[in-house]
Order: structure tokens, then sequence, then C-alpha cells
């Protein structure tokens, strides 16, 4: 096995991405704490979520969306490259691990994905989120529960939206299906941009009781 990046060999084959590459990759530099967005004050929270504070908890990225894991999230969900999804997700599970030990994060009590649509789900064979999400509720030691949430219907794809088109996108698509009273939950998505979905997703888990909400990303971007 060798790396999906550099293709030099593996001495971990099931790693997916050499240490080097891992090393290489593109740093967030000081960004906020809470939605992991470019922040340039001396606070830990910036000003967008003081004024307007997230349904959720805590985001946590891997990198810009930018090469080489832009790349490599595209032929994920586009080009049926699902052998990927292991070694990105284990890039996500170590950005958790470095943010637990720097700040002392909980575990979650329950770990979900954020849903497709079933049209897109069955024109696609798979949720991206799904498979990046399965291998880190293992790897944490958590249940997974890739049904826990559920779309109403399906909206007009993110990509072609305007900010507040996209706003209004989802503000009524995701519901859960469970009782959540006093758990704390892990949600997983392979791109934030807008942060919307996982707002609305986030709003969501609490009104069905949940405690707290740590967002897991590969990449955190802005329009």
């Amino acid at each position: 096995m060798r790396c999906i990046l550099c293709n030099m060999p593996l001495a971990l084959s099931h790693h997916g991405i050499c240490c080097q590459c891992v090393n290489n990759l593109p740093k967030l530099n000081k960004v906020c704490q809470q939605c992991c967005l470019p922040h340039s004050l001396f606070t830990e929270i910036c000003y967008r979520c003081r004024d307007n504070k997230p349904k959720y908890d805590k985001l946590i990225a891997v990198s810009d969306y930018i090469n080489p894991l832009k790349k490599l999230i595209h032929q994920l969900k586009f080009y049926h490259k699902t052998e990927f999804a292991l070694a990105l997700a284990r890039l996500m599970f170590l950005a958790w691990y470095q943010q637990r030990e720097a700040d002392g994060l909980m575990k979650p009590d329950l770990v979900t994905c954020v849903p497709l649509h079933h049209l897109r789900y069955w024109s696609r064979g798979y949720n991206q989120a799904e498979l990046l999400a399965n291998p880190i509720a293992k790897w944490l030691g958590r249940d997974f529960y890739p049904h826990l949430l559920y779309r109403k219907q399906r909206a007009l794809d993110q990509k072609t939206l305007s900010l507040q088109q996209r706003i209004d996108n989802v503000d009524t698509l995701y519901f859960c299906r469970e009782d959540l009273t006093n758990q704390s939950v892990m949600l997983i998505d392979d791109i934030v941009t807008t942060a919307n979905t996982i707002n609305v997703i986030s709003q969501q888990l609490k009104n069905c009781g949940a405690i707290s909400v740590q967002v897991i990303c590969l990449c955190r971007t802005v329009l």
C-alpha cells in the first residue's frame, strides 16, 4: 500500500497517508475556537460567534478547502474513491484528538453524520459523511447512528446558491428521530462553508435533548 498523496510505501498501510504528507498538509492558522474561521483578535471567540452564537458548541476542521484535501474530497464524493474514506477519517480523528489534548475536550456519547436526501444517496450509492463517521465512532468507542437525522425534502444544490439562498435552502430540511436527553453528540460532515446546515441540525439535536454538539469536518471555508 502506498500513500495516496506522494505514492511512497506506507509502514502502516491502513493509514492511507504517510506521516510526511500529514505534516505537510496546509494548517489552519489562528481560528475562532467555536466556528473555526480565521480570527485576528486576541479573544478565543470571534465577533461573529459573539454577535450570533452558533447552535453547535465547537467546530474542528483539518484544513481549509484547498488541495490536496479538496482534490481527495472531490474524488471521494464524485468519482467513487471510497477507499480514501478511512485515510480522511483518520485526519479528522487526529484533529479532534489534538483538540482533546490541548483543551480537555470530552468524548461525545454518540456519533452521527449529516444525511443525504435519499435520491442523492441512491444516485451516488453512499453518503460520504457516513463513510467518514463510521471509523471515527469506532476509534472513539462510541455508537454510530447514521440514521439519527433525516431530510424532509430534497433541496437545491448548495454550491449553486448565494449566502442568503443557502440559509433559506436548509432552514426546515433536517429532523432528528430520537430522544437525546443528556446526550453529547459528535456530528460529522466533509465540508463546512456557511455552517447553516450544521447550525440547523445542531438546533434539532438540542431540541431533542442533546446537551452539546461537536462538529468535525475535513475542510472549513467561506464563500
